[in-house]
């Protein structure tokens, strides 16, 4: 799915439980962030999140926010890896508060991965999830997006806010009409995650995303105090 398509599936989505909560969501990744370069993501070894990184990245550079430009975190980087690419385990073992570790996992996750997004969650960072609503990993994640359950079941049947490809002479049972060629696109990107992924790599470079100095300063001043650190 390219840019285009995803800026329309994004206004297609405004007003809908779908659209509000992958702002929402992408808007807490970036204020909770408070670290430059504090962004991770991880996923299983098997179905490492590349994808949405790559598109994070993009729409922050776009958006000339370079603080906090994500960094995949892999299992097992391979020797000859770019430097973008060949972020290991070891970063996880850094990590602390401040920092955010966004774990993107479609399947039901392994025991594995779930130990070591408990150890980072120890450290203070902060866990986001885009998940397949598996309770564990709901229980280490401070915010999660469960795609299905945000999604309907049929498409253009009043779920959408405002008119799409509808021409404005066709009676009015026909206001929420939406391409067939778009529908198929929506339930394609759906069933991989795709969707929400793009939606969430949209809103995080919002201006409305940005927090203010001040209120960075309050929360990192808030999470040390609380942490028994001094401020």
């Amino acid at each position: 799915m390219d840019l285009s398509k995803a800026s329309l599936l994004r206004e297609m989505l405004t007003g809908t439980e779908l659209g509000s909560r992958t702002t929402e969501f992408a808007y807490s990744l970036r204020r909770f962030t408070t670290r430059s370069g504090g962004l991770m993501l991880f996923g299983p070894p098997e179905d490492e999140p590349w994808h949405l990184t790559a598109h994070l990245d993009d729409e922050l550079h776009r958006a000339g926010v370079e603080d906090i430009r994500p960094a995949l975190v892999r299992w097992a980087p391979p020797p000859d890896a770019p430097p973008h690419l060949s972020i290991g385990l070891d970063r996880l073992r850094d990590a602390g508060r401040g920092e955010s570790l966004l774990v993107v996992a479609e399947q039901t996750p392994a025991d594995t991965l779930l130990e070591r997004i408990d150890d980072v969650r120890r450290r203070g960072t902060t866990i986001f999830s885009i998940d397949n609503g598996n309770k564990d990993l709901a229980g280490l994640s401070h915010e999660s997006l469960v795609p299905e359950l945000l999604v309907p079941n049929t498409f253009g049947t009043g779920w959408v806010t405002h008119p799409v490809g509808q021409d404005h002479d066709e009676p009015d049972h026909g206001r929420h009409a939406v391409p067939e060629e778009t529908l198929t696109a929506l339930r394609d990107a759906v069933a991989g995650f795709e969707m929400t992924q793009h939606l969430v790599s949209l809103a995080v470079a919002d201006e409305g995303a940005a927090p203010s100095a001040h209120w960075r300063r309050r929360l990192r001043t808030f999470i040390e105090r609380l942490s028994g650190e001094p401020a």
